[in-house]
C-alpha cells in the first residue's frame, strides 16, 4: 500500500512540474480521467489524490477549424484542406498527406518523412546542436517550410512538448488524435522542440500510438508536425528523474 501511494505521488509531482510549461490562453480538453494505475476516477474530493484533473475540472473541449492554403477557413465538410486552426488554442497546424509508406523529402508535408533532431542555434537547443541526419533533420524540415512560404507564412517552427501534447486525444489511439482534422498522423514518435534539462542528448516528443509523451535520443528519427502563433520561448523540460509520462492540460 505504501508503494502503491508512493508512486501516486511521484506521478501527481511530474504531472505539476510539467503543468508550469503551459502556453498562454486557453487549455483543451484531453480527455485525463484516469489515474496512474489507468482507472477511471470520478469526481474527487479535495482530500484525495488527482484533485483538479478532467474528472473534477473539465476543461475547454477541444474545436479546430480546416483552412485551405491561403489560410482561409473551410467548412467542417471540407474534403480537401492543408492546415487546421486550433479554436482553443490559436495555434495553426500543418495537415500531412500522402501516407503511403514511402518518404518524400522535397515535399515536407509528406506524411512518411522522418528526421533526426537538429538546432543550430545554441539559444533554443538546450545545449547539444542533435544529428544532422545527412540533411534529413528537423531544422531542414521547418527551414523547407518556410522557405516554400507555406500557406503564405514564413514562421513556421516545430511545437513546444506542450503544444503537441494538446494534439494527443487519450479517448482516441492508433492513433491518439482528431483523424477528421488530421487524417495521415502515423502511430508513432513525433518530435517537440523541447530538450531535456538534465540531459541535453534527449529532446521530448509525443507517441501518437496512445497519446503519451516521453524523450528519447537526438539521433533517432521522428516524424514531424509544424506550427506556427503562439510564443515558441526556449523550453527545456526536466526528466523528473526518468521514466515516461502523460502531460496534464
Amino acid at each position: 500500500m505504501t508503494k502503491t501511494i508512493q508512486t501516486c505521488l511521484l506521478y501527481c509531482l511530474i504531472q505539476w512540474a510539467f503543468s508550469a510549461f503551459a502556453i498562454a490562453g486557453p487549455v483543451p480538453d484531453k480527455g485525463q480521467f484516469r489515474d496512474c494505475h489507468h482507472v477511471e476516477i470520478t469526481n474527487p474530493a479535495s482530500t484525495r489524490f488527482f484533485i483538479g484533473q478532467n474528472a473534477g475540472n473539465p476543461l475547454t473541449s477541444a474545436s479546430y477549424t480546416k483552412l485551405n492554403l491561403g489560410g482561409n477557413p473551410l467548412p467542417d465538410f471540407a474534403t480537401k484542406w492543408v492546415m487546421v486552426k486550433d479554436n482553443v488554442t490559436g495555434l495553426i497546424w500543418e495537415v500531412k498527406h500522402n501516407m503511403d509508406g514511402i518518404s518524400h523529402y522535397d515535399d515536407p508535408n509528406d506524411a512518411d518523412n522522418t528526421y533526426t533532431w537538429y538546432d543550430s542555434n545554441p539559444d533554443t537547443n538546450g545545449g547539444y546542436a542533435g544529428t544532422p541526419g545527412n540533411g534529413m533533420n528537423t531544422e531542414a524540415f521547418i527551414k523547407a517550410m518556410n522557405h516554400a512560404h507555406f500557406g503564405g507564412y514564413s514562421d513556421w517552427r516545430l511545437p513546444t512538448i506542450k503544444e503537441l501534447a494538446y494534439l494527443a486525444d487519450t479517448r482516441r489511439k492508433n492513433p491518439s488524435i482528431n483523424t477528421k482534422y488530421f487524417p495521415d498522423t502515423v502511430s508513432s514518435w513525433y518530435w517537440s522542440s523541447s530538450t531535456s534539462a538534465n540531459y541535453s542528448r534527449d529532446a521530448w516528443g509525443v507517441g501518437f500510438l496512445y497519446g503519451y509523451d516521453s524523450y528519447n535520443h537526438k539521433y533517432i528519427y521522428g516524424y514531424v508536425r509544424a506550427v506556427r502563433g503562439g510564443q515558441p520561448g526556449t523550453e527545456t523540460v526536466n526528466r523528473m528523474g526518468g521514466g515516461h509520462s502523460h502531460l496534464l492540460p
